[in-house]
């Protein structure tokens, strides 16, 4: 008596649906591990920008370039630009003092950032649609670190005590370890933050706070950490001070973003 072999429909069903759990649950796995890879590279991008400062502040000195012209020297490249593009129009090449010290273009762009900007790119304030959305940089610099009597901006204005931001890495009386050189900030508004990235400052003056794009749960982009690398070159996974309900609860001061001042007396 001959036996036909082979699967049944309902095998090939079952077989099917048992795969289908499998990737339903490898899936969500799988991306954890790609975050991670990406993680990874932001990091080894940051350590870059800590060695990269040690050259560039031996060539001029001991001072640090402004924050606002560091990677990018005019956030206004033709009249009538729209500023907040600035970070993804690859048209304007960048023409800072302090980009052509990573040589490797890749290494100014977070890669879990570049990911983002494909569905978030065009949610900051202002958009021109004509413009494209190619990120090129996705760090900012800690603005307090150029300014030494204000920068143009105001965002480090010298107070009533003579302190205000500086020009040179000696003048940095507050642990080296606790003064932030560059960080990404999110390419969105969030609650309490309605300054997003657009120029080469970080101002953690209470304008601008470190992005949240890093971990973050339940797909919540707000609730994040993300990466940041110190004036002594080492680099350290943050979560900002302004908490996600807009609350400024782990603000330095009560007020600033954490690890921006740069000087060993508190602010008054």
């Amino acid at each position: 008596m001959n036996r036909r072999s082979g699967f049944t429909l309902i095998e090939l069903l079952v077989v099917i649906a048992i795969i289908a759990i499998l990737m339903a649950i490898m899936m969500p796995a799988l991306q954890r591990v790609k975050e991670q890879a990406r993680e990874m590279v932001c990091r080894a991008n940051l350590r870059q920008y800590g060695i990269a400062q040690t050259i560039y502040l031996d060539d001029h000195d001991d001072r640090y370039p402004s924050a606002w012209r560091s990677l990018v020297a005019n956030e206004h490249p033709v009249a009538g630009y729209q500023r907040y593009c600035r970070w993804h129009d690859p048209r304007y090449p960048p023409d800072g003092p302090f980009w052509p010290y990573l040589k490797d273009e890749k290494v100014h762009l977070c890669p879990s950032f570049k990911v983002l900007a494909k569905s978030e790119g065009t949610r900051h304030p202002s958009h021109v649609s004509s413009n494209p959305v190619i990120p090129y940089y996705s760090y900012s610099m800690n603005s307090w670190l150029g300014a030494k009597r204000g920068d143009p901006g105001g965002s480090s204005a010298t107070d009533s005590n003579g302190r205000g931001g500086i020009y040179t890495r000696s003048e940095i009386s507050r642990s080296h370890a606790e003064v932030f050189f560059f960080a990404a900030e999110n390419m969105w508004q969030r609650r309490g933050n309605n300054n997003v990235l657009n120029d080469n400052a970080l101002c953690p003056d209470g304008r601008d706070w470190f992005g949240t794009f890093h971990n973050a749960p339940s797909g919540d982009l707000n609730l994040g950490t993300v990466n940041v690398v110190f004036v002594d070159a080492h680099v350290e996974e943050v979560r900002s001070g302004l908490a996600p309900d807009g609350s400024r609860t782990e603000a330095e001061f009560g007020r600033f973003e954490k690890h921006g001042w740069p000087h060993s007396v508190p602010f008054q």
